[in-house]
């Protein structure tokens, strides 16, 4: 007779998966070595001339420049920009190796090569920011072959020509994240002719926000402070603006706590339009005005009802002010200072918009199609638009997640129909169909410099992201780019073990009481935090790996994030496992007391160590607070969480002993117990028993066992405290094959052997059960059944109708259905992103009737659906249900899931014995 639970868990499919294309490594026509391969554009003393049309943009002639400041960070030797027209150029013969770049349409570089048919743009025709490159042989009379960059438009001559930069080795991260050039002796373009674009999105880019004090105080001690005492001038926004069209975006948000973009510098407007960036404000910032110019120059309160005129005067100077420049303008209102208006209706919301977009034509003199203009589902507006609004199809709906990386809408119905499309303001995380806007809130972007470049790849060609393994690709891609291919797929596999770890739980999060992790149940609290001690031994170790010059940039991407994250979990872990000390009165209490501090130290050494970085280059950026959060606003200063001491005498022993899962300890209890242990307890999870010091003194301890199947480390021993070893632990092993069957009790009698009359109890209770032959699924272990989604029955490989996502979640992967076609959006995470089909699943019970659950209500938009503040604690909704009774035995769990917008990342079944913990119990055994 079986004694346990055995379970086999199901995933039931109502459709078919959708194949993929996995990522793929963009090819390139460079070479390196120094075996000729096409046209030499490099070698020892040799660089190109690249030829730029005087009549070409402005922009594009800009970054002709930077294409020849690239070529000698590679080669050593700067390539030399000629502007010269076509006719000049078509009567000489040159010498040196010739680039040409140039603009369909403008340049009469690349007209000239057209009409004389040496050059075919009918691929780029009326495409938006697209680009080719490609050896032309005889491009004209005498010479014998050039290199053509060819661009649709201005920002398609300039990604062609970044493109290009990146590809012999220059990274678009070699400012603000110090990755060095790759340095090369030859450089060849082979004749495979190279194309992109046009992009997935349209408008895509970044929002410089919460930006005080780091990047704040570093721009303070970086560049002129403007008349309003805002740092970021022109000379700040030129290496924005290079960054993103580096990485092939267009679109930027300026900073806004304490700066006004148009106003701080003249320049910036203008500057922005030349170098091919669309400007926008935040979601609470209309017709491109900002903040905290409504304080300083608005007449009257910020309010739509009561100074109506008030407000339109200050807009419609916004779109004057702006009309000659490249804008994407924020339409709509909310309150004052990033807050709900509280006299803001549907209707009146409905009037503003109305007015605001003949404000617009008004200013700029052009039809509503032709201006670009986004309204910010942020917050509470999406309750004004589900209330049925009307608004112009000219403006994008431009939905955002909930601060906390999840979506809570996607475009429904005949939303993605609109003429103005639809859009996502994000904070890193989202996958779509490609829409008109995207705009990742990237803070002071050091730090992120990661998903920032995730989020931009993602957004020029998501097509290469349609598989469940792409990020991981494109990560190892990225990762070989920035570091080198030796060290890429070890970065990359960091990255993304950090990326899981953070997912646990947010670092302003874990300051929260009681601590989430739980310190007592399955060993969570420790065994999470020995997974940051693991990460930062592989990061320090590959970082130790790479030359100096490379060191730099990987202490900032890699090192540092896990050093840092690893220092803060430390922090609050031993600050909750010292007070679990204290209540055993452990010695060692104080001992992690100290490992706290010394660690609350050492974070402020590893930012200082940031700070100094290359003579200082990055000092001040990494000053924001960030230990001692109790709201989502930077703490006024670095707080330590309260310590715990063991201060006060001992009581009837000097020798302490615990198990564990156990609460109980010795002398306050005489017997502690263990979880029971059986030939199906979990990998990883050792029984263990420890033994510690209650006061200072020494003794000497012994463990015997009622049985000799049972096997213990560490069975004698002396502890000190102070100044020797206070506590060890002794893991407990058996000879299964010798242990009785069925239910059994061992018992472990511990003994200071310096005072016998203190002697603690042990029991270890054994369930030494034989499984079917036949039985295939996951195995009861101490009360509960534990399964990772992707573990289901059949194995994954027979079963195509679900989606794995690796690495997705707080412990091994997700699991999804495909889209219910090749188009549909999938997000969520949580939220009914789609409220028209909200997320749900159903379940069966050894063939039971179905039971359908929808786990987090339907709300009207205006406000996150009941339990979303400890889900997004927790990174994941925990949803319930009853059972009935299970009898020992064999069940089977079946799992449908509803809508491909749900992911599933655990199951656990509670039989009696789960405990409390963050992220459940470990794996039950699956046998397969």
């Amino acid at each position: 007779m079986t004694l346990i639970r055995l379970f086999t868990f199901a995933l039931a499919s109502l459709c078919l998966a959708t194949s993929a294309e996995a990522y793929q490594k963009k090819p390139s026509p460079f070479t390196f070595s120094s075996t000729p391969n096409g046209l030499q554009l490099g070698g020892p003393n040799i660089a190109p001339e690249i030829r730029v049309a005087p009549d070409d943009l402005p922009g594009v002639i800009r970054v002709a420049n930077d294409l020849a400041v690239d070529f000698g960070e590679v080669l050593s030797t700067n390539a030399t920009v000629v502007k010269a027209d076509w006719k000049s150029t078509a009567s000489s013969k040159l010498f040196r190796p010739v680039i040409i770049i140039g603009t369909v349409g403008r340049s009469t570089l690349i007209n000239g090569l057209v009409a004389s048919k040496k050059l075919d743009t009918t691929a780029l025709a009326s495409k938006w920011e697209s680009f080719s490159y490609q050896v032309i042989r005889n491009p004209w009379d005498g010479q014998g072959a050039a290199f053509v960059i060819s661009g649709s438009d201005l920002r398609g001559s300039v990604f062609g020509a970044y493109d290009v930069a990146e590809k012999i080795g220059v990274s678009p991260w070699y400012w603000w994240a110090d990755v060095p050039p790759t340095k090369r002796q030859y450089i060849w373009a082979s004749d495979l002719t190279y194309t992109e674009g046009p992009p997935s999105v349209k408008y895509r880019g970044i929002f410089l926000n919460d930006e005080s004090p780091g990047l704040t105080s570093w721009g303070h001690a970086k560049f002129k402070d403007s008349q309003y005492g805002s740092p970021f001038i022109t000379d700040f926004y030129k290496r924005i603006f290079e960054l993103v069209l580096r990485m092939k975006g267009n679109y930027v948000w300026p900073a806004m706590w304490s700066s006004m973009f148009y106003l701080d510098d003249a320049k910036n407007g203008p500057t922005a339009t030349e170098y091919g960036i669309f400007m926008g404000t935040s979601h609470h910032e209309p017709m491109a005005r900002a903040d905290k110019e409504q304080s300083r120059f608005l007449k009257g309160s910020w309010d739509w009802k009561s100074n109506k005129a008030g407000v339109q005067s200050f807009m419609q100077e916004g779109a004057n002010r702006s009309k000659d420049w490249s804008t994407i303008y924020t339409l709509g209102t909310r309150g004052s200072g990033d807050a709900a208006s509280a006299t803001l209706t549907a209707a009146a919301l409905e009037e503003v918009i109305a007015w605001q977009q003949s404000a617009l034509t008004k200013a700029l003199g052009k039809p509503l199609s032709q201006i670009p203009q986004a309204w910010v589902m942020y917050k509470e507006v999406p309750g004004y638009w589900q209330k049925g609004m009307k608004v112009s199809d000219n403006v994008t709906l431009l939905w955002s997640d909930d601060n906390r990386g999840n979506i809570r809408r996607i475009p429904i119905g005949n939303e993605p129909n609109r003429s103005g499309g639809s859009g996502m303001y994000y904070h890193f995380d989202y996958v779509g169909d490609p829409q008109n806007i995207w705009i990742a809130n990237v803070g002071d972007l050091k730090a992120l410099e990661l998903p920032t470049a995730h989020f931009t790849a993602l957004t020029w060609d998501r097509e290469s992201f349609q598989a469940v393994d792409s990020t991981k690709a494109w990560l190892t891609d990225w990762s070989a780019r920035q570091f080198g291919e030796a060290v890429a797929e070890a970065a990359s596999n960091i990255m993304t073990t950090y990326g899981k770890l953070t997912a646990r739980m947010k670092y302003e999060d874990l300051s929260r009481t009681p601590f989430y992790f739980n310190t007592v149940n399955y060993d969570e609290a420790e065994l999470n935090n020995q997974e940051w001690v693991d990460l930062l031994a592989k990061a320090q170790a590959v970082h130790d790996s790479l030359p100096s010059d490379v060191q730099v940039g990987f202490f900032e991407m890699v090192l540092h994030p896990v050093l840092a994250g690893k220092t803060i979990f430390e922090i609050y872990t031993k600050v909750a496992i010292g007070s679990k000390y204290v209540n055993e009165h452990r010695t060692s209490a104080n001992q992690l007391a100290k490992e706290v501090q010394t660690a609350f130290s050492a974070d402020s050494s590893i930012t200082k160590r940031y700070h100094t970085l290359l003579n200082g280059k990055w000092d001040k950026i990494l000053s924001q607070n960030h230990i001692g959060y109790n709201n989502w606003q930077e703490p006024g200063s670095q707080t330590l969480p309260k310590l715990s001491y063991t201060t006060s005498a001992a009581k009837n022993a000097l020798m302490g002993v615990t198990a564990q899962g156990s609460t109980a300890s010795f002398p306050t209890t005489a017997q502690v117990s263990l979880p029971p242990l059986s030939p199906f307890t979990p990998k990883g999870v050792d029984g263990w028993v420890e033994i510690y010091t209650r006061d200072n003194g020494t003794y000497s301890y012994k463990i015997t066992y009622s049985a000799s199947y049972i096997n213990i480390t560490n069975s004698q021993g002396k502890l000190t405290a102070p100044g020797g070893p206070s506590d060890a632990r002794s893991l407990i092993t058996v000879d299964w094959a010798s242990a009785p069957s069925g239910s059994s009790t061992a018992t472990l009698t511990i003994t200071d052997t310096d005072s016998p009359t203190a002697v603690a109890t042990v029991t270890v209770p054994l369930e030494n059960e034989a499984i079917p032959s036949d039985f295939k699924g996951h195995v009861e272990y101490a009360g509960a059944v534990s399964i990772e989604a992707e573990h289901f029955s059949p194995a994954p490989a027979s079963s195509p109708e679900y989606v794995i996502v690796p690495d997705y979640g707080r412990t091994l992967s997700g699991v999804k259905l495909p889209p219910k076609t090749p188009s549909q959006p999938a997000g969520g995470k949580g939220h009914n992103a789609n409220p028209n089909s909200p997320n749900k699943y159903s379940f069966s019970v050894d063939g039971a009737s179905l039971a359908t659950v929808q786990p987090v209500p339907v709300g009207d938009g205006s406000k996150q659906p009941a339990g979303w503040a400890e889900a997004v604690i927790q990174n994941a909704y925990v949803s319930k249900q009853s059972l009935g009774r299970l009898e020992k035995g064999k069940h089977e769990l079946r799992l449908w899931l509803l809508e491909p917008t749900m992911v599933v990342t655990k199951v656990v079944v509670d039989v009696g014995g789960l405990k409390s913990s963050l992220m459940g119990p470990p794996e039950s055994v699956w046998v397969v």
